[in-house]
């Protein structure tokens, strides 16, 4: 499984990078920019990503913008339905306003700082990952 990271916060990054890495190889990005551009690439090179992890609240774009463009891209280039990565929003921002933007834009779940292994595991396996 190829799993992307995003989240400006070092720890959080990190935190995830580790309880993930069991189940993919995980590519961490400190903004959404560089990860629209590393996902635009691996989509045109047709290699899949099968898990992104957003943070809404990031300097240059927010998660949201981010997922935005991602779900974009993937109309762009025609990407079939089932090989869509689940896009998980991982966040501190735990207001309804966040989660109903963050769904209709087609985040696949939304999890909230602090979080733990336990937790990621439950998500993972609601959306049949592992």
């Amino acid at each position: 499984m190829n799993i992307m990271i995003v989240d400006d916060e070092l720890i959080s990054r990190k935190k995830l990078s580790i309880i993930l890495q069991a189940y993919g190889d995980c590519t961490e990005f400190p903004s959404g920019s560089d990860a629209i551009d590393y996902y635009q690439t691996a989509s045109e090179e047709g290699h899949a990503i099968d898990l992104i992890t957003l943070d809404i609240d990031m300097p240059d774009m927010s998660g949201i913008e981010t997922l935005k463009k991602i779900r974009s891209i993937q109309k762009e280039l025609d990407i079939p339905k089932k090989t869509l990565p689940i896009i998980f929003m991982v966040t501190s921002m735990n207001d309804q306003q966040n989660l109903m933007d963050s769904l209709s834009q087609g985040c696949s779940d939304y999890i909230v700082k602090p979080f733990d292994e336990k937790k990621i595991l439950e998500k993972l396996n609601n959306h049949n990952i592992i």
